[in-house]
C-alpha cells in the first residue's frame, strides 16, 4: 500500500484507532478494583486517562474524578464517552499540576509513567504528585519491568485490520526504550504513521525517589501478584507520609 506518508509523535492519529487496538473490558475492570481497595476517599486526579475507560468506570463507581492528559485529541475522545458529564477532563502535562487541587489518590496507569524520559521528570512527576496529595493519600502507577527489554529484543509486529484501514503495530528495544511503531493503511492509498518511545526505569531508583520525597512504597506485579521482575509490569502504590 502506497501514496501520501504522514507521521507525528503523539497521540493525534493513534486517537482514532486506540480503543480498537487495545480497549481490554476485563483488563479495565481489575484497574478499577485494584484503584478501589487502595485509595481512601472518593477524590481522584487521573494522569495520561488516555481514551477514559478507567476514568468513566471509576465515576460510575462513585469516584469523584478529574482526569487529564497532554494529548487534545484522546481528550476529545474520552468527552465523548461521558454523556452525563460526570468527569472534568483537563489537556495537561503530568509533570506539571499547578492550579489542582488536593486528591484522595492520584493514578497513572497502562505504563504512561514510562513516557517520561529521564529520571529527573520522573523526580518531577513525583514531587508534583506528593505536592497534591492529602496526608495518607495514595498514588497509584505501573510500569514496565525490565525484561520488558529483553522481551522486544527480536522486534514483535502485529498486523491486521480496523474496518477497512489495515494496521502495523510494531515494537522494538533500544535499552532502556521500547518504541512502538504504529502505521495505518487507508484505502485511500495514504500511509498515517505515529511513534512513541518509552523509557523503562530501574525499579530501585524509582522506590528511591519515591521514598526521598516521602512516600511509603509497595510493589506487587501485575495487580496482585508478588514482585516479580520476570512479570510485564511493576504496580506501585506510594502512600504520602
Amino acid at each position: 500500500m502506497g501514496g501520501q506518508n504522514r507521521e507525528t509523535l503523539n497521540y493525534s492519529i493513534l486517537a482514532g484507532y486506540y480503543d480498537r487496538l487495545v480497549k481490554d473490558d476485563e483488563a479495565s475492570a481489575h484497574w478499577c478494583a485494584y484503584t478501589k481497595k487502595r485509595v481512601q476517599g472518593d477524590k481522584i486526579l487521573e494522569l495520561a486517562c488516555g481514551s477514559g475507560e478507567i476514568t468513566l468506570r471509576l465515576a460510575k463507581l462513585g469516584f469523584r474524578m478529574t482526569a487529564l492528559d497532554l494529548s487534545q485529541d484522546m481528550i476529545r475522545k474520552a468527552k465523548e464517552k461521558d454523556v452525563d458529564d460526570r468527569i472534568a477532563y483537563h489537556v495537561g502535562d503530568m509533570r506539571d499540576l499547578s492550579g489542582y487541587e488536593m486528591y484522595d489518590g492520584i493514578l497513572c496507569f497502562c505504563d504512561s509513567i514510562n513516557y517520561l524520559s529521564s529520571m529527573a521528570e520522573l523526580r518531577k512527576m513525583f514531587h508534583e504528585v506528593h505536592d497534591h496529595l492529602t496526608t495518607g493519600a495514595s498514588f497509584l502507577f505501573d510500569m514496565h519491568t525490565e525484561a520488558r527489554l529483553a522481551e522486544f529484543e527480536e522486534p514483535f509486529i502485529e498486523e491486521g485490520w480496523i474496518d477497512d484501514t489495515g494496521y502495523q503495530w510494531a515494537i522494538e528495544s533500544d535499552n532502556p526504550r521500547v518504541i512502538h511503531h504504529f502505521r495505518f493503511y487507508r484505502n485511500d492509498g495514504s500511509v498515517l504513521s505515529e511513534t512513541h518511545v518509552q523509557t523503562v526505569f530501574p525499579l530501585d531508583e524509582v522506590v528511591e525517589a519515591l521514598t526521598d520525597i516521602g512516600f511509603k512504597v509497595e510493589v506487587t506485579s501485575d495487580f496482585e501478584e508478588e514482585k516479580d521482575a520476570e512479570a510485564e509490569k511493576y504496580f506501585i502504590h506510594a502512600i504520602k507520609e
